[in-house]
């Protein structure tokens, strides 16, 4: 009898929680996992399976006595093992979901950011702290403003929008990035500035105006502001005078100031400072 999606989605709905935590930790675990995979080419016997998981007798009988409870893992015959139906579907299951989500990119990117940064930290070449990060693409929300002092007005704007929202609560979550537009020039005292605010990935708005930004890869700089008309452009000076020692190609005309620790004053906060780069272009002797 074939089951509809009406009857799939009062299925889901009847999922006990405290069932589904359950059956996830039974797999939560690398050598349980490494089991699975491995009877994916068939079934083996209890010795075989010692050698891919490398583990002791008594550990691996554990492993695979909580796999075979929650029907995951058959045992065929004495010390022989091999993959249930029910434990098949969910491992590809929980492979697919992973590779399909923003999860399995995070933590590539993370990872590849992380390795640039260790290696540049243990050679120190200069007194400027620089990081790789890696931003994926987001949606942004966008205040602007032009005026004389457009970093102010367009943060009133945005503070007047995002903060009885929440989402000043966690900038971790929602973090603010803001770059000039259009840059000051010579003899004229009025240009631009604009603030994004991250929101999720399907936030829909009439009030605000709202973009998608593609992912960047940038050399990023922390800047102690204590006298906003002298730091930020010191840090801005320096970082683009170590990317130009280091032939390092920019990869598009503006780069971000992404607010770490705000301030109502105008002094005393914390921003780094992104320069989006040409990934590629990072010499081999920081890699």
């Amino acid at each position: 009898m074939m089951t509809s999606s009406d009857d799939i989605e009062i299925e889901t709905t009847k999922i006990s929680l405290d069932d589904l935590a359950e059956v996830l930790s039974a797999i939560a675990n690398k050598s349980r996992l490494q089991l699975i995979e491995s009877l994916l080419e068939g079934p083996n016997d209890f010795s075989k399976l010692k050698e891919v998981v490398k583990l002791s007798k008594t550990a691996l009988a554990h492993h695979l006595e909580k796999l075979v409870s929650f029907g995951m893992l058959v045992n065929t015959s004495r010390g022989k093992y091999k993959l249930s139906e029910d434990g098949k579907v969910l491992f590809f299951a929980i492979k697919e979901a992973y590779i399909k989500s923003q999860v399995k990119r995070k933590m590539e990117a993370k990872r590849k950011a992380d390795h640039y940064q260790r290696l540049y930290s243990e050679r120190k070449q200069d007194e400027l702290e620089v990081q790789f990060i890696h931003l994926l693409p987001m949606r942004v929300v966008s205040f602007h403003a032009v005026s004389v002092t457009p970093e102010n007005d367009a943060w009133i704007k945005l503070r007047e929008w995002a903060e009885p929202k929440g989402y000043f609560d966690d900038l971790d979550k929602n973090p603010i990035y803001g770059f000039d537009n259009p840059s000051p020039t010579p003899g004229k005292k009025e240009y631009g500035y604009e603030f994004w605010l991250v929101v999720d990935p399907d936030f829909k708005s009439d009030e605000v105006k709202i973009k998608d930004v593609p992912e960047s890869f940038n050399v990023v700089t922390r800047c102690n502001v204590e006298d906003i008309t002298k730091d930020i452009g010191k840090a801005w000076t320096k970082i683009l005078e170590w990317i130009k020692k280091h032939k390092i190609k920019i990869a598009r005309k503006y780069g971000l100031e992404k607010v770490i620790v705000p301030s109502d004053s105008g002094e005393g906060f914390i921003l780094d400072i992104y320069v989006p780069v040409d990934e590629d272009s990072i010499p081999k002797d920081l890699k």
